[in-house]
């Protein structure tokens, strides 16, 4: 088939959907497929894979016989325009109440393919019809994560835990996600924090954190705070940062997929996270550390476009976050013992060449 990904892939936005953009045209190339990827934001050469560079569009062509976008719902119509069959829509809403006015861009897709069944159930009780939707969970690039390069970080502690965040949004709970770790340990501890975080100025700032104020405020509030090492800088192949460290965590208040959890099973490390959200699609407490908590009302600066006052989200409990924290650094040899069996079998289930045949057993 003739296949267009349309939608971010090499601006350098760095957004989650670029990953999966480039990862489904790519299991799509390996199949035996003509792909081509047009960018809607821009073109870098530092942003496009060597391996794709053949397959880059600047524009649409002609008729294709499918046609995939990972995109906000209001882009359904003009990327997949090209073509009759087979239009399908990739997208996620962090947030439980959709936006009434972006419901009915459902319509400019054959089908929508939320990355896990807590997206899917939100586009329902938003009312997406169920039988437009089927849930196509994102994968792994198992070839990236075959190196065994390390990221040289500065650090000299002997356990090191990631915190990726990427972009800085108010729902990833950074705050708190912090106070954790500063509650957990002290700088006397053998332990440090490694945050990779993109700082590149948002549009939309009410949605996002200002990450080096956020920084700033916890080492005021956690004095004796455990070392932090801050990486900002772009990385070619992130297997190299996550084999640099030995667990990976975060505390969002909500996540519809999260994919540094299937890389880190990837990379072979211990997860500790939020037990709530699109993560459960493959976290459970036979592969992970999860950190309880209570759902609560959404704030208005949380929820993008339009805010509902009927809004939830999860509020992971920091004491938790704190004790669990603390767990995989004392016990992690006999956590990796019990769950590594289970984050094998996760990997291998989980891969873009899974993801690019069931979209292929979709079309007609």
């Amino acid at each position: 088939m003739r296949i267009k990904i349309q939608q971010f892939l090499f601006g350098g936005t760095l957004f989650s959907w670029a990953i999966v953009g480039q990862n489904i045209g790519r299991a799509f190339i390996k199949l035996g497929h003509n792909v081509e990827f047009v960018s809607t934001d821009g073109i870098q050469d530092k942003y496009v894979p060597d391996d794709l560079k053949d397959f880059v569009k600047k524009a649409p062509s002609g008729v294709y016989d499918c046609q995939v976008s990972y995109t906000a719902m209001h882009n359904f119509g003009p990327y997949l325009k090209w073509g009759k069959k087979n239009k399908f829509g990739i997208w996620n809403y962090d947030g439980t109440v959709i936006p009434p006015n972006m419901i009915k861009w459902h319509k400019f897709c054959d089908k929508l393919l939320p990355s896990s069944d807590f997206a899917k159930d939100t586009f329902v009780k938003n009312g997406v019809p169920e039988t437009k939707i089927v849930t196509v969970p994102h994968g792994i690039n198992l070839d990236e994560f075959a190196t065994d390069k390390k990221y040289p970080l500065r650090t000299k502690k002997s356990r090191r835990i990631l915190l990726n965040i990427a972009t800085p949004h108010r729902r990833k709970n950074l705050k708190k996600t912090l106070w954790a770790y500063g509650g957990a340990f002290t700088k006397d501890d053998d332990v440090c924090l490694v945050v990779k975080a993109n700082l590149k100025k948002q549009k939309d700032s009410q949605f996002f954190v200002d990450f080096n104020k956020t920084l700033k405020d916890f080492k005021r509030k956690f004095k004796n705070h455990g070392e932090v090492e801050v990486v900002t800088g772009f990385i070619t192949n992130l297997a190299e940062l996550y084999n640099a460290c030995d667990i990976v965590f975060q505390m969002s208040n909500l996540e519809c997929w999260w994919l540094p959890g299937t890389e880190a099973f990837s990379a072979g490390k211990l997860v500790v996270a939020s037990r709530h959200g699109g993560q459960l699609h493959y976290l459970n407490d036979n592969n992970s550390l999860l950190i309880d908590g209570e759902i609560v009302r959404m704030r208005r600066n949380y929820q993008y476009w339009m805010p509902s006052a009927h809004g939830e989200m999860f509020e992971p409990d920091v004491e938790d976050g704190i004790r669990k924290l603390r767990q995989a650094v004392a016990d992690y040899d006999q956590l990796m013992d019990k769950f590594r069996p289970n984050m094998q079998e996760t990997v291998q289930r989980f891969t873009w060449e899974s993801v690019a045949k069931q979209i292929e057993g979709l079309c007609v």
